[in-house]
């Protein structure tokens, strides 16, 4: 294989993490080792000594041991009180910070008030909540507790890095003074934090394919090392301790700002090169790369399950295999009188953007089609914005007055980073949605084209062209194949919005009716305050609709105004071209229901009340509103009101009930007869779903929307056995994730959901319904 000891040592570290985060028990960790290493060994001209295979072993066993230590984390369970020890990682300025567990069980993002010690081992309280960006906890820190002299000694490393936190978060203090509403960006830039940073904000930067700059990338660990590399040459010191003066430049910067996962690799990285410079050895090409994987993941293997080391080192992957080839291709493409920096530039950023494009797809599905050319714009914003910034920075501490002067320049910078960022994310063209499914099709299309190109008689030029053919088939195979699978059938889609409800319902002509619209998703409020919604574009609702391809629905049914239900309708709202509309009209004093009926009108979107008997067709498939009638039973009662939903297509039947009781469901069986499909009512609460329904109804596939280990306690074990003796086949998103109901026009039905395929099913075949 060829590659240097140091490069195999990472990739069996990594082999040995991941074989410990999928569950195998330590006697087997040698075995991923093995399997790296063991085809090159065998196949090379000097096999190994037993002392390499025994390294192998070791390190193996070290990797798994130490990522299966997190395994014993317990999942927290919604509305159950805990007390955790551990320390802050900011202040709690915006009425939210991470608080960094001491029993090893990762960063949880704590809500709540009160002054905090950061970096100090703390105590806080609080209830456990359930969100779209996984569990929070919302209570009141207790106490910080004095640190003995002995644990300060047996932990001198760790209380070495909670001194440069707090010293970090004195520095957040003084950004916030010196740049007011610009401060998260330029603490982002600087000191690598984005804690309080509007998601909006966010959305807005991964849209336009720029996040990366916001310290993602390590760029301003690069930045501040190239100053201090040319500060040192025009001081007159020497190429070699030019080079190791700006790597501990580097440190010194790094330590400062508390030393975030891609500052280190970047550190690191500086480090290895310029001690192997400095030795008069040219490093090795990914020499310096798998040697900084090597120690963040042996001081963290958790670190690999997280998306901003993988983007990190994929994207310093990208620089070392393809910068290179990127540049001599542009330089054929373009010609001699392109300025050489450009050429340079415009090619680290290809090879960058190429090399992260399948993480970014995976982790986010969507991916900027302007990133190169943003990123060559804003790349010479942001390297004028650091050295200021951090100029403007050290000034506070001796002329705040010459600080702000500095500031304010600083500040023109980041307008104009932040406004361009702003008016090309608007752009429809700026961004695509895809899926993981589309991100898989390309990988197994280079991987089959990777294959073929390895065999004889293929040129250079024939394996970049497979490349590209292989990968682009699988690109767009993979819809073509969905959309044929989809053409001319329904499709009933629970999406996963966690403890709350989001239908959505194919036509087989391709128009789609949303089904509520799931709870809000946004970062969590503090005690009396309000969710911030963030930008719509990432709503849970949004993001499985664009990435159906949907860009219209045709008519939003809101079955009453619970905010589990009607959370997401503003985002929705905002993001997709609505026919109309339709919800039971109650007098809900309810701020959230009337920023929905305020956001239709503003929109233009028509609104109606919906009643029993009113009915709606679309390409053949039939919408009939079985309840509320008139009058409505309490309107003080949301759930008593929840419109229910009859939705027919060639004898196939859906009954989608919201949150409507037991005395409701009794009321329409004389209506419905035999279901194909019931949406359990109430997520699979007590309240609804009793034996007599079931009985007359007899669906064959229940699909219970519900949160993971919520504090409620659904779905009820006494519905659920209900619903299995009177023979329902039943599917949980708790369990399955979305899930997916396609009815072919010959009746069989398939159902696929986010973890696992079942079995078609032929509707009248599986089960005698007399």
């Amino acid at each position: 294989m060829g590659l240097p000891p140091v490069v195999q040592l990472a990739l069996v570290l990594v082999a040995g993490v991941g074989w410990g985060l999928l569950g195998a028990p330590i006697w087997m960790a040698p075995l991923p080792g093995l399997l790296v290493l063991g085809a090159p060994i065998l196949a090379s001209t000097r096999p190994a000594s037993r002392r390499t295979l025994a390294g192998v072993a070791v390190i193996g066993a070290l990797a798994t041991s130490m990522a299966g230590a997190g395994a014993h984390c317990p999942l927290p369970t919604e509305g159950t009180v805990a007390t955790l020890e551990g320390r802050f990682v900011v202040a709690l300025r915006s009425g939210s910070a991470p608080f960094e567990r001491a029993d090893g069980c990762g960063t949880v993002t704590f809500v709540g008030r009160g002054d905090v010690d950061v970096g100090r081992l703390s105590v806080v309280r609080g209830t456990w909540r359930s969100g779209s960006r996984g569990p929070w906890l919302q209570g009141q820190t207790t106490a910080s507790l004095p640190i003995p002299q002995l644990l300060r000694l047996r932990d001198r490393p760790a209380q070495l890095r909670w001194t440069s936190v707090a010293w970090r978060d004195e520095l957040v203090e003084r950004l916030h003074r010196l740049y007011g509403p610009r401060a998260t960006v330029v603490t982002a830039l600087i000191l690598a934090r984005k804690e309080g940073m509007d998601p909006a904000m966010r959305e807005i930067f991964a849209a336009t394919g720029i996040a990366h700059l916001l310290a993602i990338s390590g760029f301003h660990v690069g930045v501040v090392a190239g100053m201090a590399l040319s500060l040192l040459r025009i001081a007159g010191v020497g190429g070699r301790n030019a080079a190791l003066g700006a790597g501990v430049v580097a440190w010194l910067y790094v330590a400062l700002i508390g030393l975030p996962d891609s500052a280190l690799r970047a550190a690191l990285i500086l480090t290895f090169v310029a001690m192997s410079r400095s030795r008069g050895r040219p490093p090795a090409r990914w020499g310096a790369l798998a040697a900084a994987a090597v120690v963040l993941l042996v001081l963290d293997p958790m670190k690999l399950t997280a998306p901003g080391f993988q983007l990190s080192f994929a994207g310093a992957a990208g620089l070392v295999a393809w910068a290179g080839p990127w540049t001599r291709f542009l330089e054929r493409r373009l010609g001699p009188r392109v300025v050489r920096p450009l050429v340079t530039g415009l090619a680290a950023g290809c090879a960058a953007t190429v090399a992260t494009l399948p993480i970014v797809a995976w982790h986010f599905e969507r991916v900027s089609l302007v990133g190169i050319p943003m990123t060559l714009i804003a790349t010479p914003l942001v390297t004028l914005a650091l050295p200021g910034g951090l100029l403007s920075l050290g000034l506070d501490f001796v002329s705040p007055s010459a600080a702000t002067f500095f500031a304010g320049g600083v500040s023109v910078l980041l307008d104009l980073l932040v406004s361009l960022a702003e008016l090309v994310a608007r752009w429809p063209a700026a961004n695509a949605w895809t899926s993981r499914g589309s991100v898989l099709a390309a990988l197994v299309g280079i991987a089959v084209a990777a294959w073929i190109a390895r065999r004889p008689g293929v040129g250079a030029s024939g394996r970049r062209g497979l490349l590209v053919l292989y990968s682009a088939t699988g690109i767009v195979a993979w819809p073509l194949l969905l959309d044929l699978e989809r053409r001319g059938s329904l499709e009933v889609v629970m999406i996963d919005v966690g403890q709350g409800d989001a239908i959505a319902i194919r036509t087989p002509r391709g128009r789609w009716v949303l089904v509520d619209a799931g709870p809000p998703a946004g970062t969590p409020a503090p005690p009396g305050g309000e969710t911030r919604a963030g930008d719509p574009r990432s709503h849970p609702v949004v993001r499985d609709l664009r990435r159906r391809g949907v860009d219209r629905l045709e008519v939003l049914y809101l079955t009453h105004p619970d905010l589990d239900h009607i959370g997401g309708a503003e985002a929705v709202l905002a993001s997709f071209e609505v026919g109309r509309v339709v919800d039971p009209a109650l007098p809900a004093p309810k701020m959230a229901y009337a920023a929905v009926l305020s956001a239709a009108a503003r929109l233009g979107v028509p609104w109606s009340a919906a009643r029993a008997g009113q009915r709606l067709e679309i390409d053949e498939v039939e919408f009939r509103v079985l309840h509320p009638r008139e009058p409505l039973i309490d309107p003080s009662e949301a759930n008593a009101s929840s419109v229910v939903l009859l939705v027919s297509w060639r004898g196939f039947q859906a009954l989608l009930t919201g949150d409507a009781y037991v005395d409701v469901e009794r009321h329409l069986i004389d209506e419905v007869g035999d279901l194909d499909l019931l949406k359990v009512g109430h997520h699979g609460s007590d309240t609804s779903t009793d034996s007599l329904f079931l009985s007359q109804a007899r669906p064959e596939i229940a699909l219970i929307s519900v949160g993971r280990r919520n504090r409620y306690g659904h779905p009820s074990p006494g519905v659920v056995g209900r619903l299995e003796r009177a023979g329902a086949v039943v599917h949980r998103t708790d369990r399955e994730g979305a899930i997916r109901v396609l009815v072919r026009p010959d009746g069989a039905v398939n159902i696929r959901t986010d973890r696992a395929d079942v079995s078609p099913l032929g509707r009248d075949a599986s089960r005698d319904r007399r």
